[in-house]
């Protein structure tokens, strides 16, 4: 027996050792090492804010003043004259941009931005030109004034870095540049030692084109990596404009038996500027594949197919999208207001042309209202995965073109057309989910103005104005205002989620909006200059209707925060 348990105690002796030495033979594991933060990139979208300063590049403006008839000086006609007159713009920017970047290596980035800014800018400038000549002593005077209410650029962007500090870049810039540039510019000839006086008035206002280049810095700080401060410089050229005189009182009796001459002048006025500003930046990329984690503990793979689309409820959704708006109708219906009033003995000018039928309306007169394109913000609200309610903000510049017996350029407006939509969403095709939306919209407008154009109107055969010899009544507007309008909006359209947060977005819209234009033509006949200026009130019945059609990105987030509501 006392054999045979020190046997059993030599054997477990004996394997215990041979256990440890096999044991201290097998490779040692350690636990792996934390993984390495990712490296600082440019690569991505982006958008932010901006504010600045603009200042002028000490333009000159050039204008002249010649004669179509000497009025009391007739036949002999004062000889006109030319002027130079200073510019400077200057005043407040601010905006925003969207742009991305792509970077090749650590010393070359690419990309591109668009950027949208409102704008203050604007100046002033007069000049005096005192003439002799056979004619007496005269002196012509040019009152010019510049305005640009906003623009906008679309840019390539070339940044370089250092691979010592891969979060700051210097990068140039170029590209295309537009905005709306507004030129006003009052003419006058005073002839000394009289009373006659001939004035005009020249007005531009429309969307120009140009170019832009610059450069900057942009420092993205180490702990905020998603964020980015940049500044910026950019010098804008958007051309050149011309406002051509309209003659104010030409041809007209200043005192009895003496006309005052018709002139026609011009202004000449470039529109070229600096801006220096500063933005912020969040920087996004939602095209970044994220690499599964491993679950036996190894460092995770840097490569591997993305993640799976995962239709999780995130009840918040913003959308940032380019939207084209495209008036299915545009085409006003004008009726003149003063139909059944008398003026100075004429009454009105639509009912003694014979133009105004007895409904009031003018014959041959209509409107037609420009398309346009815009940035647009579309905010959403998800009840569940299937409904929800968004609601859209824009603003939308259009013109209003008058046409036939109110041939003119007519008026100008921006449009605040916001809308609450409630939509139904498929989700039974995964990343495509297409969705359909009803709604109401009410659009206000605002900073409205005419554009000054002078059109004829033709007088009808046999009408008590063509019996007095005049062909055609001279007439401009005065001035304009619309009437917000309520309307019902209907919305198709789908998202192609391209995970949980991140889509791309496709949306069509038919907004139901006709509001009023209400208006003041003045009218004055060449032919009978002591009738003199003659005040129509009109109003233009003006259905737009237009479709929008606009394309970008979806971001939904807030899972984590609530739950469906039903």
């Amino acid at each position: 027996m006392k054999n045979y348990v020190r046997g059993a105690l030599a054997a477990l002796l004996v394997g215990s050792v041979g256990a440890a030495a096999q044991a201290a033979d097998l490779p040692s594991h350690k636990a792996p090492p934390p993984p390495l933060p990712p490296a600082f990139t440019w690569t991505g979208l982006y958008g932010g804010v901006n504010i600045g300063y603009a200042f002028g590049a000490s333009s000159q403006e050039t204008g002249g003043l010649g004669y179509l008839n000497g009025g009391v000086f007739a036949p002999a006609a004062p000889l006109g004259s030319a002027w130079t007159t200073g510019q400077n713009l200057q005043g407040v920017v601010g905006g925003g941009q969207l742009g991305y970047n792509y970077q090749f290596n650590p010393w070359l980035v690419l990309g591109a931005e668009a950027d949208i800014q409102a704008a203050d800018i604007g100046s002033h400038g007069n000049a005096v030109v005192g003439i002799a000549d056979a004619l007496g002593p005269h002196i012509q005077s040019v009152n010019s004034a510049k305005k640009v209410d906003w623009f906008g650029t679309v840019r390539g962007r070339v940044g370089f870095t250092l691979p010592s500090m891969p979060n700051l870049m210097v990068y140039g810039t170029g590209g295309f540049a537009y905005g709306q540039v507004v030129q006003n510019a009052g003419f006058a000839d005073n002839f000394i030692g009289t009373t006659v006086s001939s004035l005009g008035h020249g007005y531009y206002d429309n969307t120009r084109v140009g170019w832009a280049a610059g450069g900057g810095l942009e420092w993205s700080p180490s702990m905020f990596p998603s964020w980015s401060l940049k500044a910026e410089y950019l010098y804008v050229d958007l051309g050149s404009t011309r406002a051509n005189s309209v003659p104010l009182n030409g041809g007209t009796p200043a005192l009895i038996g003496v006309t005052t001459p018709l002139f026609a002048a011009t202004q000449n006025s470039p529109t070229r500027f600096h801006t220096v500003r500063a933005g912020i930046n969040w920087h996004f990329d939602p095209f970044a594949v994220v690499a599964p984690s491993s679950t036996s503990g190894a460092l995770p793979s840097v490569k591997g197919p993305p993640p799976a689309f995962v239709d999780s409820y995130q009840p918040f959704q913003v959308r940032l999208k380019v939207a084209g708006v495209i008036p299915l109708d545009g085409h006003g219906t004008v009726y003149d207001s003063g139909a059944g009033t008398l003026a100075a003995g004429l009454g009105s000018i639509g009912v003694r042309s014979g133009l105004t039928g007895a409904n009031g309306v003018i014959a041959g007169a209509s409107t037609n209202t420009s398309t346009a394109i815009i940035p647009m913000l579309d905010v959403a609200y998800y009840l569940n995965k299937n409904w929800a309610i968004e609601a859209i903000c824009c603003v939308a510049p259009h013109h209003i073109q008058g046409t036939g017996t109110i041939a003119s350029d007519f008026a100008r407006a921006w449009l605040f057309p916001p809308s609450v939509m409630l939509q139904y969403h498929v989700t039974n095709f995964g990343a495509f989910q297409p969705y359909l939306g009803v709604g109401v919209n009410f659009t206000t407008f605002w900073n409205t103005r005419v554009n000054n154009d002078v059109w004829g109107i033709p007088m009808a055969p046999g009408s008590f104005l063509s019996t007095l010899g005049v062909p055609a009544v001279l007439s401009t507007f005065q001035y304009a205002t619309v009437a917000p309008s309520w309307g019902v909006v209907g919305q198709a359209g789908f998202d192609y989620m391209l995970n949980d947060h991140w889509g791309l977005n496709l949306d069509v819209k038919y907004i139901g909006l006709h509001p009023m234009v209400h208006s003041t033509v003045i009218s004055f006949a060449p032919q009978a200059p002591a009738a003199g200026a003659i005040f129509i009130p009109v109003k233009v019945s003006l259905p737009i209707n237009p479709i929008v059609i606009s394309a970008g990105l979806t971001y939904r987030f807030g899972g984590s925060l609530l739950s469906p509501l039903f």
